[in-house]
């Protein structure tokens, strides 16, 4: 049986662990130590999880991800997600359904300091659930909002995700972040337009405009402008600073945690409430460091295997379309979304579907957007969506509930997945604008 045979069963069995419950990073050590055993030697198999886990632990670029973590945390716990959602009532007052346009909105501004999904999701659920209850708007489309616009902060950078495509794939960060925000305007736009024709078709699922919306002035809304700056600092930072040269892409974290905890001071917050934001972070990143070395691993095994290379010539000689392919994968990604998170996901699948793709002649950056954005769409997919019951356990609702919600944008992120394969372009004209090489 060759090397890469064997890596695809153990792929197989791995995924099928994981669907009974297995924690994924056992899943993943588990089945790299079998197939490293079955292809190579009992020293080299020892050799790579020493050495395997000591590069991951001891790699200064990975340091990037729990500083994001914590810039997150912080933007939270110091009020900067609320005077967000704050500002986007504002802004779409005037419009039917307003509140479920600001909240999309909200969380694509937040997405800016958080960078991960979860933190969105958990965030909205304390402020804009209570909002929208408030208002009289239809439940199951409320919470299945909250569900679905929390992926942007996957998607927005500091996009945690978009990092560790790029250090999986030796991808440019700053480029690859550049392409995400693309993304994730794409993302903002095509759920307004789903939530525009859920409006339409079934407009007794949100309040009429009261007077109190319409007397909102364009003074009113500036005024709000000001409950931004935080955000839009932190971003210009982060972002800006690293595609300009100012630092690193991986200093980027430190220098956001450092300019998030002054604010957190000025806003009068206190050094015990500060280390517990750190506390905070650190657990979130703690259970996924497991997983970054365990993938780390992973990767190492499918290279000793030659598993990609395998599947490519296998493809190449049954003669399918590229595109064909690339769809059959967007399949297998939400079914993964169902059950893992998006980190999880990508840790696992990127060594392979990546070189598998780019092989193809896909574009490696728009490859970014359509994981990640399809890994998130299967968050929300029934039965197992992650992301829906994150929100069915904060709020103490039926996750039943929140599924007939999510299916507006189930279509939605699913139609723009599909547009980003057809056409790259529509991601790639950011970084090319900004004069980004390689894309």
């Amino acid at each position: 049986m060759t090397g890469g045979v064997i890596g695809i069963i153990c792929f197989v069995v791995m995924i099928a662990l994981v669907v009974l419950g297995v924690p994924v990073y056992l899943c993943v050590m588990g089945m790299s130590l079998v197939g490293m055993y079955l292809v190579t030697t009992p020293q080299m198999v020892l050799m790579q999880f020493t050495n395997g886990f000591f590069t991951t632990v001891a790699n200064y670029t990975f340091s990037v991800i729990p500083l994001f973590m914590i810039v997150g945390v912080l933007a939270g716990d110091t009020g900067i997600a609320a005077g967000t959602f704050t500002s986007m009532q504002k802004w779409t007052s005037k419009r039917k359904g307003g509140l479920l346009y600001a909240t999309v909105a909200a969380n694509a501004v937040f997405g800016a300091c958080s960078g991960v999904s979860s933190a969105g999701t958990i965030v909205f659920c304390k402020i804009a659930a209570p909002e929208l209850k408030k208002r009289g708007y239809d439940e199951s489309l409320s919470l299945g909002t909250i569900s679905a616009a929390g992926s942007l902060s996957s998607l927005i950078p500091p996009s945690i995700g978009v990092l560790t495509f790029c250090l999986l794939t030796d991808l440019s960060i700053g480029t690859g972040l550049m392409t995400s925000f693309a993304g994730g305007l794409l993302m903002v736009l095509v759920m307004f337009v789903m939530i525009f024709f859920a409006i339409r078709i079934t407009p007794s699922k949100v309040p009429p405009i009261t007077d109190a919306d319409r007397a909102v002035t364009w003074m009113d809304r500036i005024k709000t402008l000001s409950l931004l700056l935080p955000i839009l600092l932190l971003f210009g930072l982060i972002v800006g600073g690293s595609f300009l040269g100012w630092f690193p892409p991986t200093v980027g974290g430190a220098v956001a945690c450092v300019a998030i905890c002054i604010y957190a001071l000025a806003k009068k917050m206190t050094v015990k409430e500060l280390l517990y934001s750190f506390w905070d972070g650190c657990q979130m990143f703690s259970s996924m460091y497991l997983i970054v070395m365990a993938a780390t691993v992973f990767g190492r095994f499918i290279g000793i295997t030659k598993m990609a290379n395998m599947l490519i010539d296998i493809i190449a000689n049954l003669g399918i379309a590229p595109l064909a392919v690339y769809f059959v994968i967007i399949v297998f990604y939400i079914f993964c979304g169902c059950v893992m998170d998006c980190m999880s996901v990508m840790m696992i699948t990127v060594p392979i579907v990546f070189p598998l793709l780019t092989g193809l002649g896909f574009n490696g950056y728009a490859m970014i957007i359509v994981v990640i954005m399809i890994s998130e769409l299967g968050a929300i997919t029934p039965p197992m969506g992650m992301a829906v019951f994150t929100v069915s356990t904060v709020l103490r609702e039926p996750a039943g509930k929140i599924f007939k919600g999510v299916w507006p944008y189930i279509i939605a992120m699913l139609a723009a997945a599909i547009i980003i394969v057809i056409f790259p372009d529509i991601v790639l004209w950011l970084p090319r604008l900004m004069g980004a090489t390689g894309v």
